[in-house]
């Protein structure tokens, strides 16, 4: 499953440039609203480690959020990411 993660990375790098890896929802919903908010368009590649115990309660430890801008964008990008107020 890792080959078929870091081939989808590798056909997005080559257009476009990682800006912020997320590891849980909560940092991905922040910086995902961030971009929205500054108008800034994105992608976004997910990969998740599924070895969860069976029957266990849902969460999102092990689950990467890789998130994607045009490299145009990437500067734009990281000033709003980082923007205390989010825009």
């Amino acid at each position: 499953m890792n080959f078929i993660a870091n081939l989808i990375e590798y056909c997005f790098s080559s257009k476009k440039t990682l800006v912020y890896s997320a590891f849980s929802q909560k940092d991905y919903f922040t910086v995902i609203s961030k971009l929205k908010a500054a108008s800034i368009k994105y992608r976004i590649a997910t990969t998740s480690n599924m070895s969860s115990p069976p029957g266990g309660s849902y969460n999102d430890f092990g689950t990467e959020y890789k998130v994607y801008v045009k490299k145009e964008d990437e500067e734009e990008a990281a000033r709003a990411i980082h923007s205390k107020n989010g825009h």
